[in-house]
């Protein structure tokens, strides 16, 4: 029996974790109305999609910088008081959070790291399972049925 094992390409091993948070979608009704953000997020050559509210974000950027304190540096979007259902501030949000991912991932996969997901020559290392085992907000299917945002 011969076994194929395909390679990542040399443009996937160079950007091995690609993120985009392509739009955001209104959810509920009432007072329990809010924004979810669609996080798709490609790792070597699977990719899948997940929903969560600004409030998952944070959650998860608060509960990682304690045990990665290398990603204490980052900038998160603040927390605004009022107008976070005004259309221009949800689509700048967005920029923000995408721009967020994207350095957490650049920081979580440098050498200097003390993340399992830490870069290493061959990049095999990373799949869905590793991004997931980080932290729940990876996870599809986390949140669904929640206040807090679909999977």
């Amino acid at each position: 029996m011969v076994s194929i094992h395909s390679c990542p390409s040399p443009d996937t091993l160079k950007d091995p974790v690609r993120i985009t948070i392509p739009r955001y979608v209104l959810r509920g009704q009432g007072k329990d109305e809010h924004y979810e953000f669609e996080v798709k997020i490609t790792v070597l050559d699977e990719t899948w999609t997940v929903f969560r509210r600004y409030s998952r974000f944070r959650e998860m950027h608060k509960s990682l910088k304690m045990k990665y304190p290398e990603l204490a540096a980052l900038e998160f979007p603040p927390k605004k008081l009022f107008g976070n259902r005004d259309e221009r501030m949800v689509a700048e949000r967005r920029n923000h959070l995408e721009r967020y991912l994207r350095n957490f991932f650049h920081v979580m996969l440098s050498s200097s790291s003390s993340s399992p997901l830490r870069a290493d020559d061959s990049g095999m290392h990373l799949s869905k399972h590793a991004i997931c085992n980080i932290s729940p907000f990876f996870k599809k299917g986390v949140f669904d049925y929640s206040s807090h945002g679909t999977g």
